[in-house]
């Protein structure tokens, strides 16, 4: 019993590790060219956008929705 316990205790930390460092390798990779794009806008202010369809309202522009919560969903269907 004593070594079953072991034994499962080794391979659940084996199996981990492994995990965690494919996790790892699997994130730097993916930062790649994307991250450098995000890192040259992080901080700065957001470009000019304008809803034009706004809840069947008048355009709306994002300078208008200052110290507001917007969230925006961009979708697409393919």
């Amino acid at each position: 019993m004593r070594m079953t316990l072991a034994f499962l205790f080794a391979a659940m930390l084996t199996f981990a590790s492994v995990t965690a460092q494919v996790d790892d390798g699997f994130q730097r990779e993916r930062r790649g060219e994307s991250g450098a794009a995000k890192d040259q806008l992080e901080g700065k202010s957001p470009p000019d956008l304008v809803a034009e369809n706004w809840l069947n309202s008048k355009a709306v522009d994002l300078a208008a929705l200052k110290g507001k919560v917007v969230v925006l969903d961009f979708w697409g269907t393919w």
